[in-house]
């Protein structure tokens, strides 16, 4: 992961990926994961921010623009065990 071990969550990120993709989704996932991010409803997920220029250049080229959104925190969410705390 680009990001220390601790870093606080404060981006948001939702996608609708349609079936079509699956594939692609599945790469979006993988690469939240490896991110340190959490899911914490169905395609809604939390991590820490920015995400890597690389990632987000990838994500473009893959048509994502219109599947997926992000939105800052105003305060980092902590993430304990499989729980989300505020």
């Amino acid at each position: 992961s680009p990001f220390p071990l601790n870093a606080p969550r404060n981006l948001l990120l939702m996608f609708d990926i349609p079936e079509s993709k699956r594939a692609e989704r599945d790469w979006l996932r993988r690469h939240l994961k490896e991110f340190q991010y959490h899911m914490i409803q169905q395609s809604v997920w939390v991590g820490p921010s920015p995400l890597p220029k690389k990632f987000k250049e990838h994500a473009k080229n893959m048509g994502f623009n219109n599947f997926v959104k992000t939105f800052k925190l105003a305060k980092p969410y902590a993430v304990k065990g499989q729980h989300l705390t505020f």
